[in-house]
């Protein structure tokens, strides 16, 4: 195997028909199959070997949309799914080794560690989920999938959501909720590269921009230039790097929207990968080589009077190519 592809998926409310969620919303028959067609073409359209996904309320649900694709169903890996919220999901024509993982608690040397923060944030809003994948015969790659708090304010029970103080509040909330998780989803990135040469990739909707604070977080310092050349080493080691940047690095191409709400155009969904597959790192295993976003079926409601059909996705779907080093 010379190359590989990976992706992120928001499915948005991936629900089986006639199951009601988030008050009295469900799909019709009709409506689920227009969904599963449209998730199954985009899908193919990827063409992954590896794929995290955002918003599965049932797996069934997953199972039959990647139907008929190259993931069958004993690819496709789904834990603590209700039907009353959403969870994620991964999909892999690689081998696990070993069970997948799905990590709820976010760990207690983050939550006890800040000041305030305990009481309020000890599981993640969505469990992450955790892999182990063969990639090759020697190349054991750890995957973890997540989905971490969006933007959108919290308000509490009781409140005017159309209080502009109450709204300022809410957003702070939302941030600070993601902030904790976007470090415990770091001590989960650091306990995989701690010791060894493994590969590292990140597949979600992250709900925030490539150099925002709380994917930085997750992301990992990068050296001081004048830092010596041991601690840098110790650096790029624990580090994880955007596909985005990496491309970027490589191309004129430096914006990679994947949603578009009232205008604003982000990079919410996002691939990020070790030092095994950085070109700057002279023991590479392979390299980023190729992102794509699938963005057409995005709106701006600013400007189209056209409104997202329910059964598609509020988000761009991401891909990453991974070519192996040819020895």
């Amino acid at each position: 195997m010379k190359s590989f592809k990976v992706g992120t998926f928001n499915l948005y409310n991936l629900v089986l028909p006639n199951h009601t969620y988030y008050g009295n919303r469900k799909y019709s028959v009709e409506d689920f199959g227009r969904k599963v067609q449209w998730i199954r073409n985009q899908v193919e359209e990827m063409d992954t070997q590896i794929m995290g996904f955002q918003e599965v309320f049932h797996k069934e649900a997953l199972v039959t949309a990647l139907g008929s694709t190259s993931f069958s169903a004993e690819d496709i890996h789904v834990f603590g799914e209700t039907g009353n919220s959403p969870v994620v999901g991964l999909a892999s024509t690689f081998p696990l080794a070993g069970e997948a993982e799905s990590i709820s608690r976010i760990p207690e040397e983050v939550t006890e560690s800040i000041e305030g923060v305990a009481g309020h944030y000890k599981t993640f809003s969505r469990p992450v989920l955790k892999a182990r994948l063969k990639l090759a015969e020697e190349v054991m790659a750890t995957v973890i999938v997540a989905h971490l708090k969006s933007k959108r304010p919290s308000i509490a029970e009781g409140e005017d959501d159309d209080d502009f103080l109450v709204q300022a509040i809410g957003q702070t909330r939302s941030l600070l909720r993601r902030s904790v998780e976007a470090t415990g989803l770091r001590k989960l990135v650091l306990d995989a590269l701690s010791e060894n040469n493994d590969p590292v990739i990140v597949l979600g909707d992250l709900n925030d921009a490539t150099r925002s604070v709380t994917n930085s977080i997750i992301a990992g310092p990068m050296p001081w230039k004048f830092d010596s050349k041991a601690n840098k080493k110790k650096h790029w080691d624990r580090a994880l790097y955007s596909a985005f940047d990496i491309i970027s690095l490589k191309s004129y191409k430096n914006e990679w929207p994947t949603h578009i709400y009232n205008g604003n155009y982000e990079s919410l969904d996002h691939i990020y990968v070790s030092q095994e597959f950085f070109f700057r790192n002279k023991e590479r295993l392979g390299d980023v080589n190729f992102v794509h976003v699938l963005d057409d079926h995005l709106k701006d409601d600013t400007l189209s009077r056209d409104k997202l059909p329910k059964w598609q996705s509020d988000h761009g779907q991401v891909v990453a190519s991974i070519r192996f080093r040819d020895e």
